[in-house]
């Protein structure tokens, strides 16, 4: 499948961590309850520092065994007003 550019908007949730507990790999959970892999690129890399924090981001997208693979471009916090 060709890779396609899409925005999403969702929350960055750790998905694997190394031998000391630290997250090493995101993944973005829409409110649709898509679920998008974080590509471990540098630019994929800087969301480590953005968990639990949702995001509007912008990427490609590609399914490898049926999982969606973005390759973030571009990204920036969604912040919420609280009353």
């Amino acid at each position: 499948m060709d890779e396609r550019l899409i925005k999403i908007k969702g929350l960055v949730i750790p998905v694997d961590w190394d031998e000391k507990g630290r997250a090493v790999g995101v993944t973005i959970f829409t409110q649709d309850e898509d679920e998008y892999l974080i590509k471990k690129d540098l630019k994929g890399k800087e969301l480590l520092d953005l968990i639990h924090k949702e995001l509007k981001v912008s990427g490609f997208v590609k399914i490898v065994n049926r999982k969606k693979i973005i390759a973030v471009k571009t990204y920036a916090e969604i912040y919420v007003e609280h009353m």
